[in-house]
């Protein structure tokens, strides 16, 4: 649990330090790293409870670390994160939701696939805020950065979904990312 939280704190340090090199780099590193954190956090986590204490500290984490790094910066610039507060808190509840997911594929039901569809959705919505003009737009995402997030939600699939799930994850994750695209991306 206190791993979690070190661990999201030393992640969002280096995410702090990677967002003074090259713009694709870091958009790469942030926030998949944070993601696969929040995964491996929910998925070894001994309880829901856990899951959701330990997601909870993994986040804080690397907000904590990442807000630290806005100190030593002069005006008013937030790193990764966004650029306003509710971003901020997006993203968070992000990774916390994507955590507790992660806790729920454990089920051996048809409840676990759901679970895990909609931790790869969550993970997808990530990198589709990246590829489309935004305000978290990334030139020069398009195709590596997207490869790096697809190869993540295959990953992500595999891993979390159990075998005779996998189809209706995929599905899922589709459907999430899908939603995101055509409603928040393109303002419709």
């Amino acid at each position: 649990m206190v791993l979690s939280l070190f661990v999201g704190m030393l992640l969002g340090g280096v995410g702090a330090l990677s967002a003074y090199g090259p713009g694709l780099p870091n958009a790469i590193y942030n926030p998949y790293a944070y993601v696969l954190l929040a995964v491996v956090v929910g998925r070894t986590a001994a309880g829901f409870g856990w899951a959701v204490l330990s997601s909870v500290l993994a986040a804080f984490g690397v907000l904590l670390s990442t807000l630290s790094a806005t100190l030593f910066e002069p005006g008013d610039w937030l790193t990764s994160l966004g650029d306003d507060g509710a971003t901020m808190n997006l993203t968070v509840v992000n990774l916390v939701t994507i955590g507790v997911l992660s806790y729920l594929t454990k089920r051996p039901d048809r409840w676990g696939g759901l679970a895990a569809g909609g931790a790869v959705g969550l993970a997808l919505f990530e990198g589709t805020d990246k590829m489309m003009p935004g305000p978290e737009f990334v030139p020069g995402f398009w195709p590596w950065g997207a490869a790096v997030m697809l190869v993540l939600a295959v990953g992500m699939l595999i891993s979390l979904a159990r075998r005779r799930d996998r189809i209706c994850s995929a599905l899922i994750a589709l459907a999430l990312g899908a939603f995101h695209f055509v409603f928040f991306t393109t303002g419709i």
